[in-house]
């Protein structure tokens, strides 16, 4: 089928399963239409084998009926026992079934007709058999104005019977039972039961479900049933087919099957004669449709040129004035950054050389000032440093083994000064005693720092928590700020180079914008991850994982707090304006 592409082909399959599955539920449903039919046939032929097993039964049960009649009329005539065997004998006639009509008296089989073959039971007193549900059938007889059946059991005389009895009156007592002994194998021959074409088989249990005609086997194969009423009970006939349900039903299951395969493979050859034929048309059109793309290859291949070069000079038209304005920020950032803590050493200078009355506490805080201005100073070439070092591929590392909760409860201590001049609360936590990493200690460091000074410049009021935790086989150290916050529109630039929320001469708070970009590839540097998570007004949280070497988790989890208080207010370097000429 090398003419079908894999959306023909897939839509073949697709086309193929689905009339597969549909076959298959029209088989289900074929299949337990068919096994219904049968069922009903074999429940039909139930129903006449029970009504013919039970006008058998009923017409065995009736003899009493005229024995009694006999007996109470003669019961006291002298020829009663000859006349007995001759009624007897004319009652039974040629019902094979029944083999033999008894008389009972106190308990005692008196008289039998045949005789022959029943000479066993003569004289047998069955109030007090051995077999108990023959002497409880007996009483029960004796107390019933009805007839009552009892069996199957093996009778005294051999072989399997059902024995009914009736009481016969004597004015108002008992005289004794008339009883008609029913051959149990001929009963059911006489109902056709036993006719041996193998059409179906049949068994027959009590209602104790003790089976005595047929397999006991035929109720474990899902048989049909069919209930026969008794006078004090019931009998169920099951049948089932002879060569099971499946043989009964496999020819019309088969022929089913055969058509219905035999139709989806008609299906399918004219899906197949359809697709190829419009794979040859395809073919067509595809031909001719090369002959006109060759013509119109050349233009498309002039058109494509043009466009793009148009795209390449509006590339690096853009180009160029994305950095054109990212050189003017960067000048003009760097004019600001660099001249600012000039501006502040250059005028404490002017301070501290014109002023020969300092006192010694004004004289500390203008010096203060001056070694704030020029670390300011030397953290923005740092940071410049660091961009192009970083940049260039050139910045050199030296991965150790250090102790990283050791190394940020360091850090941390080294900011609890600055927190406190700004009135805030620094927290070290780690439920960590140790945590080992195999990473550059520097790097690491400086990112840390980085983050612990972002913190206590854009909080104003609050707490920074710095918080060390386990988890596997890395180390996460998260640090959660009250601060000013990060706008969700910000949020995705903020580790992007020479990047700030405000700009301009004016914004509130110094620094070129390079910070957490610094913080990101130092970070990834030592194989990490940093996750930014912040709120406007509310805070950020920054939140770095390392993995380690080795761990070791604390009993109760360690915390250290900066002491907070606020300072006396540093008097504001717009002051310089009106004392020395700094602008």
């Amino acid at each position: 089928m090398h003419w079908l592409n894999s959306k023909e082909l897939i839509s073949l399959s697709l086309i193929f399963l689905l009339l597969a599955w549909a076959f298959y539920l029209l088989d289900s449903i074929h299949g337990r239409w068919v096994e219904t039919r049968a069922r009903l046939a074999v429940a039909e032929q139930l129903v006449r084998q029970g009504s013919a097993l039970s006008d058998a039964l009923g017409s065995k049960v009736a003899l009493l009926y005229g024995i009694r009649g006999f007996v109470e009329s003669n019961h006291r005539n002298p020829q009663l026992d000859r006349q007995f065997e001759t009624i007897a004998t004319t009652l039974r006639g040629n019902a094979s079934s029944v083999r033999a009509i008894q008389l009972v008296q106190d308990g005692v089989i008196t008289h039998m007709a045949p005789l022959k073959g029943n000479e066993a039971a003569i004289g047998h007193d069955i109030l007090h058999d051995p077999r108990p549900a023959v002497a409880v059938s007996v009483r029960r007889a004796y107390e019933s104005e009805h007839v009552t059946l009892n069996g199957p059991i093996e009778l005294k005389q051999g072989g399997l019977g059902l024995v009914a009895r009736l009481p016969i009156m004597d004015g108002k007592k008992v005289w004794g039972l008339a009883a008609v002994v029913i051959n149990i194998p001929g009963l059911f021959s006489e109902a056709g039961m036993l006719s041996g074409d193998g059409t179906l088989k049949y068994a027959v249990r009590d209602r104790h479900h003790g089976v005595f005609f047929g397999e006991e086997e035929v109720f474990a194969q899902q048989p049909e049933l069919q209930r026969i009423p008794l006078l004090d009970g019931y009998w169920e006939l099951a049948a089932v087919p002879g060569t099971g349900w499946y043989a009964m039903a496999g020819e019309a299951v088969l022929t089913f099957r055969f058509a219905g395969g035999l139709i989806i493979l008609l299906v399918m050859s004219l899906l197949c004669v359809s697709l190829r034929n419009k794979s040859m048309l395809r073919t067509l059109v595809d031909r001719r449709t090369q002959e006109l793309a060759a013509l119109n290859a050349e233009l498309r291949r002039e058109i494509s040129s043009r466009r793009q070069t148009e795209i390449d000079l509006v590339a690096a038209r853009d180009k160029a004035e994305h950095s054109d304005r990212l050189k003017d920020f960067f000048i003009a950032t760097m004019s600001h950054e660099i001249r600012t803590p000039l501006h502040v050493i250059l005028g404490y200078v002017d301070l501290l050389c014109g002023t020969g009355t300092a006192e010694g506490e004004e004289k500390e805080m203008y010096v203060d000032s001056m070694k704030n201005a020029g670390k300011r100073l030397m953290r923005t070439v740092e940071e410049l440093l660091h961009i192009s070092s970083l940049r260039a591929g050139t910045f050199t590392v030296n991965p150790e083994d250090f102790d990283v909760v050791e190394s940020s409860r360091l850090l941390a201590r080294q900011f609890h000064g600055m927190a406190r001049e700004r009135g805030l609360s620094l927290i070290f936590k780690s439920t960590l005693s140790k945590a080992i990493v195999y990473a550059d200690r520097y790097s690491m460091e400086q990112a840390v720092s980085n983050l612990l000074d972002n913190a206590v410049k854009y909080t104003e009021q609050g707490e920074i928590e710095l918080f060390l935790s386990g988890e596997g086989h890395d180390c996460t150290l998260s640090l959660r700020d009250t601060g000013i916050g990060i706008s969700e529109e910000y949020l995705h630039q903020v580790f992007e180079v020479f990047s700030q929320e405000k700009t301009g001469y004016c914004r509130p708070y110094d620094g070129l914008g390079l910070g957490l970009a610094l913080t990101k590839n130092f970070v990834e540097l030592n194989n990490g991850r940093i996750h930014a998570r912040s709120e406007k007004g509310k805070g950020s949280e920054f939140t770095l994982t390392f993995p380690t070497v080795s761990q070791v988790e604390h009993g109760v989890a360690e915390e250290e707090t900066s002491t907070t208080h606020h300072l006396a207010a540093v008097p504001s370097l717009t002051l310089l304006n009106s004392v020395a000429n700094v602008a």
